[in-house]
């Protein structure tokens, strides 16, 4: 059985490190350790949500929101009480479902994702048996977290405030140099700023995300510079417009990726794809880009 290796950002809130430095296709999970003792996300992998599973008295689990490298151990904590958000709680549990949705229909794109999922994340079906909703106080004993909505990078992506310490878990708000991911067709850019808004308004002290060691020193800055990120994208795309250009052609510039991981290049266009359609139509209803006989051109 693997060390479980916990980051203590207060004396009952703790960070579960993992593989690979958290990266895909792990993430970091949470240990609160209160009256109660609960796990906010399964993504930090199979052996390691074993040993939890094992070494604590687990009450409940939480999902930040439906990726599988978040929720890819739910399966290992059967018989005990799993929470997801209320946003689309209908269309999880199964990799099926959960193809369909964050692929929108793409039978090709879904096809694929699905056997790419459960081969590098190990995931199993599994059943919510609640939900919690914005703004929900959750009292697990000496610690209270309040969750809040934060979509954008999906519908369902929440944040958990620890007020007392001024601790943010901002989960997929990853603070990691890429920047912001948008990539599946129900994120959404605008609701990605203003939930960025939402939570720089908290002005916390501490940010710990899903996929980045915590930032521990101007924390409000780094959520302004996280955020600043969606202008170089922005800025990205406009420069792949240096002469009247299609979709296709756009895309084939990889203006935000650069560059593809091997085997992978089907979800890489899939979701960078989106990524550009997000920007380019956003800069249509600004005036700055018009589609004139199939192609985009600045203005």
């Amino acid at each position: 059985m693997p060390d479980l290796d916990l980051v203590p950002l207060s004396d009952k809130l703790f960070l579960v490190t993992a593989p690979n430095q958290g990266r895909f296709p792990f993430s970091y999970s949470f240990l609160i350790k209160g009256e109660n003792t609960a796990l906010i996300d399964t993504g930090c992998g199979l052996d390691l949500c074993r040993a939890l599973r094992d070494e604590f008295a687990i009450d409940a689990v939480y999902n930040s929101h439906a990726h599988p490298d978040h929720i890819s151990g739910n399966f290992i904590f059967k018989g005990i009480d799993l929470l997801v958000p209320d946003v689309l709680s209908e269309q999880t549990g199964t990799l099926d479902i959960l193809a369909a949705r964050l692929m929108k229909g793409n039978l090709e794109v879904a096809d694929f994702w699905k056997g790419f999922v459960k081969k590098f994340t190990g995931i199993q079906d599994y059943e919510a048996t609640g939900v919690f909703s914005d703004g929900d106080l959750l009292d697990f004993g000496g610690i209270t977290l309040q969750a809040i909505h934060c979509p954008g990078h999906l519908a369902d992506h929440f944040c958990f405030w620890e007020p007392e310490n001024k601790i943010l878990m901002s989960f997929d708000i990853d603070m990691t140099s890429f920047g912001p991911f948008y990539g599946n067709p129900e994120a959404d850019i605008n609701d990605f700023r203003e939930s960025m808004d939402k939570i720089i308004a908290l002005e916390p002290e501490v940010v710990a995300s899903s996929h980045k060691p915590p930032v521990t020193e101007n924390a409000v800055q780094a959520l302004k510079d996280f955020k600043s990120l969606f202008d170089r994208n922005e800025k990205a795309v406009l420069g792949a417009l240096d002469s009247p250009k299609s979709f296709e052609e756009i895309l084939a510039e990889k203006p935000l990726y650069k560059k593809y991981f091997p085997g992978g290049e089907l979800l890489y266009a899939f979701f960078e794809g989106n990524m550009i359609s997000s920007h380019l139509d956003e800069l249509q209803s600004q005036g700055r880009v018009a589609l004139v006989d199939g192609k985009y051109k600045r203005v």
